[in-house]
């Protein structure tokens, strides 16, 4: 169905309804074409309209959907209405158990949902009921059509046929031959030592192993492959805005395009990836697969090399190429050779004296140049690579190797290093940077530069807004209404832009100076030279302090600025000097470290996070976790006190009123609840997120007898104030279970709300059911805890240090691709790709602080990347940022 026709079908129900007469003949009449018509576009062509107007054989609800599931296995559900059963089943997790029981023929508990009521309908109510319809129908018919209707155009082709190949049907099986069109909704089986291959509309390839059985459908911009059983190999072509999908009962496979393996057997599925990248849905759960990884949905099907699950296949050997070649190249990309790091640096020392973020990056330029000759090389010996390699350019590999062409000559140019400042003017506000850079060769700079931004803007005006000066103290000002010139000057061995001439004119006195400015004297300038000699990579650094008493002024006039002054001081925020961040390539990871520093550490934040120790908090989290966070403070007494103490400036009335419920109460937050606990706090997202968020903390407690009797009569309080409104408040549940006390409190009056907890050793695990506390216990008991995972370990860093004050541990790789990778589709094709490599990269990630002094220092160690993002990825596979793309775009601006 196409959009013509449905208007069409509109206008005419619209007219022959304004036409009408209001006269219960007539509006009867006109009710029933609407309803005929609709049942007719919606596919239901079984649905009969006797007297009365009682409908039958509508879909209410679950119960609706889960009493068409054996029809459907059976093969004998409409067309129309299998869709729309697959696509419940998606996304409704009861029904999805239920359509699995059936398929394995175990008894289900089925959803009932109330039907209601029929009604004779009066002659008024059926015109107003049949109008509405109409507009409803205008209104959401193109979206509903595009998702659930079984429109739009089809085709495919039985390509190659080998051995006996069948088109089955309830009642009969026919042979089918090479050349064959196939039908929506026709199951083709091959049988013993059979093969075929069936082509589709677009150029997708779907070849089939031997005892294998598919059939196809198409809704609106999907196409579906429903395997049946066996095995299947899917060459996707380029989908553009639409999908292919292969659903194998236990999951369902997304794809834009690329080629991957489904294997549909008694005890689950395996998916396999041989090129790029596909989405899989299994039991409510979202992930990523990239070439050459493979998943299995039940534990009992073993994983394989991804060459031997394909080797029954006409391409097998084509496949292993690709395969082989993509690993080696990637290797081969982690292994490019990174900048050097640095230990001095002259471009720190020509900084302007009021600078406040500084920022140095190394040349990358060989770097990516590295890259792209490693895949190119690859390319010309390897005809599987090239091939891949040309599907995925598409055409743009000549625009991408100029582009790498560019960065490269440009970073011929360059020294080992570029830096920026950003200096803070007179009135506290942020000034016009000020770029620097080394330079290993300065004739012919200029012209490159004008070349490059003639060619990637196609615009004379953006190089007219380029300003070479031979000597910033003589040159004027150009005379401009935007104000956006860029003023460059290049002498020697050093590369100077700012947008504001007055910048370079202060940096040509600093040299002839002798290269030592202002900045030189300053402990800001000390604390990044600092950074240097430990060995400097991505360096950015920010001097907090300046910045917090440039803005007090304004923050005094606001309306309260002297209390909001005096809470971020007892909260120790305007005490912070200065923030350094270095980021570098160490042994193959990438190293981040970055630090906080103090000028006060007696009160607030840097008064809380104690000196690194040790953390048994960890012991009841499981290696499974996908987010942790762990800490030790000094003490949870003084933490308390400062709060209050923020409290009571921000608020005192708030303050007042808290201090005469505690003691009408008698309940003292510090006494009753900070001192009875330790030092020690974890936090964890151990298991799935839905249908409940599988949450776990886990506390030091060093007097439970204490802490429980606070709980226990904060409750009792609780629910005297419910009780006052009508409500029953909150209830205990206590179960002895092998000599250990759990404790549920449950909310009586909703019943959603719920906390479990028990002690253990000097801790108290609470979680949001029962099952997850005995869980951490087996952890904790057994030694199969997150601290002795591999993941974790992996992630730890080789210094002199054995604890932490703080650690932040990730291994969402699984969960966050799949919401991002939904959002990605509806970016560009390069950005999207991009995103979806990002995420499905995103390598479990152990972050960590170390509390010593008047700083606190935060540290990654990674394989890749923070937090698992690889510069291979960023910088050695071109166009997956589509760089050419972006170049222009700010060319442009």
């Amino acid at each position: 169905m196409n959009s013509n026709r449905e208007d069409k079908i509109l206008d005419q129900i619209t007219a022959e309804i304004r036409n009408e007469k209001v006269d219960e003949t007539s509006v009867s009449a006109a009710a029933d074409r609407v309803w005929a018509r609709v049942s007719a576009a919606a596919g239901e062509t079984e649905i009969k309209m006797p007297a009365g107007h009682h409908i039958e054989g509508r879909i209410e609800g679950c119960a609706d959907f889960q009493s068409l599931i054996p029809s459907y296995l059976a093969g004998k559900l409409s067309e129309a209405r299998s869709l729309l059963l697959v696509d419940h089943t998606h996304e409704c997790i009861p029904c999805r158990k239920a359509m699995n029981a059936a398929r394995s023929h175990r008894p289900a508990v089925r959803t009932t949902t109330a039907k209601p009521s029929r009604f004779v309908m009066q002659p008024v109510m059926r015109w107003a009921i049949a109008a509405s319809l109409v507009i409803g129908l205008g209104l959401l018919a193109i979206p509903f059509a595009q998702r659930f209707w079984p429109w739009g155009e089809f085709e495919a082709t039985v390509q190659a046929a080998e051995g006996q190949v069948y088109q089955v049907a309830d009642t009969e099986t026919a042979a089918v031959a090479t050349g064959a069109k196939l039908q929506k909704g026709e199951k083709v089986r091959t049988a013993r030592d059979a093969h075929a291959v069936v082509k589709l509309s677009d150029g997708s390839l779907i070849e089939m192993r031997e005892r294998s059985e598919l059939f196809l459908t198409k809704a609106g911009k999907e196409t579906t492959i429903h395997l049946s059983r066996g095995s299947i190999v899917v060459e996707a072509a380029k989908q553009n805005d639409g999908k292919l999908l292969v659903e194998s009962g236990d999951s369902l496979v997304s794809v834009t395009g690329t080629v991957f393996s489904v294997n549909n057997g008694t005890k689950g599925s395996r998916v396999s990836v041989i090129e790029g990248q596909v989405s899989l849905n299994h039991a409510g759960k979202d992930r990523m697969l990239r070439a050459g990884e493979q998943v299995t949905t039940n534990p009992s099907i073993s994983v394989i090399p991804v060459k031997d699950e394909v080797a029954w296949s006409r391409k097998a050997n084509h496949y292993r190429e690709v395969l082989s070649a993509l690993a080696s190249v990637n290797a081969d990309l982690r292994a490019v050779e990174q900048p050097d790091e640095r230990y001095s640096t002259h471009l720190l020392d020509l900084m302007p004296e009021n600078t406040v973020v500084y920022a140095a990056l190394p040349n990358l330029a060989n770097t990516i140049a590295e890259s792209h000759r490693i895949i190119q090389e690859r390319m010309s010996h390897n005809e599987a690579l090239r091939d891949w390699w040309e599907k995925e350019q598409a055409g743009r590999r000549q625009n991408m190797d100029q582009v790498v062409e560019t960065i490269r000559e440009f970073g011929s140019y360059l020294g080992d290093e570029i830096a920026v400042s950003v200096a803070i003017d007179p009135k506290g506000e942020p000034g016009e940077p000020l770029v620097l850079a080394e330079l290993k060769n300065s004739n012919g700079l200029r012209e490159f530069i004008e070349q490059q931004v003639t060619k990637y803007s196609g615009d004379q005006k953006a190089k007219a807004k380029l300003v070479f000066v031979e000597s910033p103290k003589s040159a004027l000002a150009e005379a401009t209404t935007d104000n956006d010139h860029l003023y460059i000057w290049i002498q020697n061995n050093l590369f100077a832009a700012s947008p504001k001439l007055e910048q370079l004119q202060n940096l040509e006195g600093t040299i002839a100076g002798g290269g030592q400015g202002s900045f030189t004297a300053t402990p800001f300038r000390d604390r990044i030279a600092q950074t240097y000699q430990e060995g400097a990579g991505l360096v950015v650094a920010a001097n907090l302090e300046k910045v917090v008493t440039e803005t007090r002024a304004d923050r005094m006039k606001e309306p309260d600025g002297a209390k909001s002054e005096s809470a971020l001081q007892q909260l120790g925020i305007l005490s912070v000097k200065y923030f350094v961040l270095n980021q570098k390539d160490v042994n193959g990871k990438s190293n981040t470290e970055a630090s906080l520093s103090f000028s006060d550490t007696t009160r607030g934040i840097p008064a809380w996070l104690a000196a690194p120790g040790p953390m048994g908090s960890l012991e009841y989290i499981s290696p499974e976790a996908n987010v942790v966070a762990g800490f030790v403070v000094k003490d949870p007494a003084s933490m308390v006190d400062d709060l209050l103490g923020v409290l009571g400036t921000v608020s005192p009335e708030m303050k007042k009123t808290l201090d005469e419920q505690s003691s009408a109460r008698g309940l003292n937050i510090r006494n009753d609840i900070a001192v009875p606990l330790g030092g020690e706090f974890a936090f964890a997202i151990d298991g799935p997120l839905l249908p409940i968020p599988s949450w776990k903390l886990v506390f030091e407690v060093n007097e439970p007898a204490h802490l429980q009797a606070t709980l226990e009569r904060l409750v009792e309080e609780v629910n005297k104030e419910a009780a006052k409104f009508g409500k029953k408040g909150l209830t205990w549940e206590q179960t002895d279970l092998g000599g250990r006390k759990y404790y549920t409190l449950k909310s009586a009056d909703f019943g959603l709300v719920e906390l479990n907890y028990t002690y253990s050793n000097g801790y108290m695990i609470a979680a949001a059911s029962r099952a997850l506390v005995e869980r951490a216990l087996t952890a904790h008991d057994s030694g199969y805890s997150l601290l002795h995972s591999a993941k974790f370990t992996a992630g730890l860093p080789a210094d002199g240090n054995a604890n932490f004050s703080a650690v932040f541990y990730h291994n969402i790789g699984a969960l966050v691709p799949a919401g991002l990778a939904n959002a990605a589709d509806k970016l560009p094709s390069g950005p999207s790709a991009a995103v979806k490599s990002i995420t499905s990269d995103m390598a479990p990630t152990l972050a960590y602080a170390y509390a010593t002094g008047d700083s606190i220092t935060f540290k990654a160690n990674t394989e890749g990347g923070p937090f698992g993002i690889s510069p291979a990825m960023l910088l050695g596979m071109p166009n997956s940022l589509e760089m050419q793309s972006i170049i222009q775009r700010s060319m442009n601006k």
